[in-house]
Parts: C-alpha cells; sequence; structure tokens
C-alpha cells in the first residue's frame, strides 16, 4: 500500500503513526511478513499476541516503504543488532523505532539516523505502583511517585514508565542495562534525565516528549540531539478510531 500523494517525509520530523491492533490480521497482512516474522507470529499461542505482531510487523513494512520510496513493502529487508533491536537495510535508511501494547501499536520514524526510543503502555489503574516502583525506579523517582497521593499515582507511575522504556529502547540495550541504572525527572515537560550510569554516556545529550494518545494509553519518545517536530498519522489498514482523541496523560488525570 503507497502512501497518499498528499504525504511528504520532513528533516527534524519525528513521525508518529498509531496501529490498530485490535483487527484480525488479513491473508496480504500475513503475505507482506518474511520468513523469520511468520515464524515468530507461528510460534505465538495466545491468539491477540499473534495478530498484535503480524499487524504490527505488516504496519511497519507499509509504512517504512514510503519513506523510502519501495514499491512493495515485502521487499524490505531488516537487520538486527545484538541486543535485537531492528534497523532498515536499505540506502538512506530512515531511524525507527515500534511498541505495541493491548491494542495499539506506536511506529516512530526520523529521517537520518540517530537513538530512537518510543514506548507505549495500556493504562490499567488500580495496581500496585508503589511496589512495582520499588523494584524498577530509583529512590528518588519511587519517593517522587510517592509524594503524587492516590489520586495522582497512576497517571505519574505510566508517565515515569513510559519514559524510562524510551530511554531503555533508544540505547538499545534491552535487559542488559537496569531501569535503575539511571534516573528521570518527569514532573516537568519535557521531561529529562538527571543521572545515567550507561557507561560513556551523558544525560545531556538526551530529549523527551510526551505524547498524546488514544483513551486509555500513554506514551513517550526519547531521542539523542537536537529538537524535532511531531506529527502524527494512522498507519495504513488503520481506522480513524485510532487516531489521537486526548491530550497526554487525561486518561488518568480525569479519573476520580
Amino acid at each position: 500500500m503507497r502512501f497518499d500523494a498528499s504525504f511528504e517525509p520532513r528533516p527534524a520530523t519525528l513521525d508518529l503513526w498509531f496501529i490498530d491492533l485490535a483487527i484480525e490480521a488479513s491473508d496480504d497482512e500475513w503475505g507482506l511478513l518474511a520468513a523469520d516474522e511468520r515464524e515468530r507470529a507461528e510460534r505465538l499461542i495466545i491468539p491477540s499476541k499473534r495478530r498484535q505482531s503480524v499487524r504490527a510487523r505488516a504496519a511497519l513494512r507499509r509504512v517504512l516503504a514510503g519513506y523510502v520510496g519501495e514499491r512493495e513493502a515485502a521487499t524490505l529487508r531488516f537487520g538486527y543488532g545484538d541486543q535485537g533491536k531492528p534497523r532498515l537495510e536499505h540506502p538512506d535508511t530512515p531511524t525507527f523505532n515500534l511498541s505495541h501494547s493491548h491494542e495499539i501499536g506506536l511506529l516512530g520514524v526520523v529521517l537520518g539516523e540517530l537513538e530512537l526510543g518510543i514506548d507505549v503502555e495500556h493504562a490499567r489503574p488500580g495496581r500496585a505502583f508503589s511496589s512495582i516502583a520499588e523494584h524498577f525506579f530509583t529512590l528518588d523517582e519511587a519517593a517522587w511517585l510517592a509524594s503524587l497521593g492516590p489520586h495522582d499515582c497512576a497517571r505519574g507511575f505510566y508517565r515515569m514508565w513510559t519514559h524510562k522504556e524510551a530511554y531503555l529502547k533508544a540505547l538499545g540495550t534491552g535487559l542488559s542495562f537496569s531501569s535503575r541504572g539511571f534516573s528521570l525527572a518527569v514532573d516537568d515537560e519535557p521531561a529529562s534525565l538527571r543521572s545515567t550510569s550507561y557507561p560513556g554516556d551523558r544525560a545531556e545529550r538526551w530529549r523527551f516528549a510526551r505524547l498524546a494518545c488514544p483513551p486509555g494509553y500513554a506514551a513517550a519518545a526519547c531521542w539523542a540531539g537536537g529538537p524535532l517536530e511531531l506529527r502524527c498519522f494512522v498507519a495504513p489498514g488503520s481506522g480513524p478510531e485510532c487516531g489521537l482523541e486526548r491530550e497526554p496523560d487525561s486518561l488518568l488525570a480525569d479519573r476520580p
């Protein structure tokens, strides 16, 4: 599937593509996948996980084909880093990062090479947020969450969690670098990296953005480098109900 003729990639811009993962994967979408992608999907026992995998990878191929001018999305070839982070094997390749949770996928694409991480999470109020924070947040981060009180705890948790995941995905370390090895400040907008123990890294080189997303979700982006304009789109094969309806965090802020 080709993009509408009006779409034009722009430099210094982070394009965010929302993917509806509630729709059943079609035969055409299965047909877009490479053999290794199909094998990974077929190994998923839970039908919803299999659907998410196929829909997300098919949308990734369709979107990236529009950026590189490839006529057939199925012909795109991917390589993988040491921790499994994918990259597109194509001249003048854009940078991209894909995240999905429950029924929403979120793909970030930037022209050129830079470190980029995207995270989207299905927000589930009522979880043991303080207990989770004790295991995955630094002492400063956990103390900040505790200071919010019960009314804002869920909103604060997902804001912190998505920003931390976005940074880890931008680094491309997988689980080899602890989520307690760095500390974020997310009470101001935009968030900032207070400190990091990742070898050779510098906190000041990172930028963050809290992203608007469909109701029931929270999302964040992290990248190294200068400021980027943000644009939002709905991926090919997804309906308009996958678009943006509220400001970031509103799904949690307006709960009693």
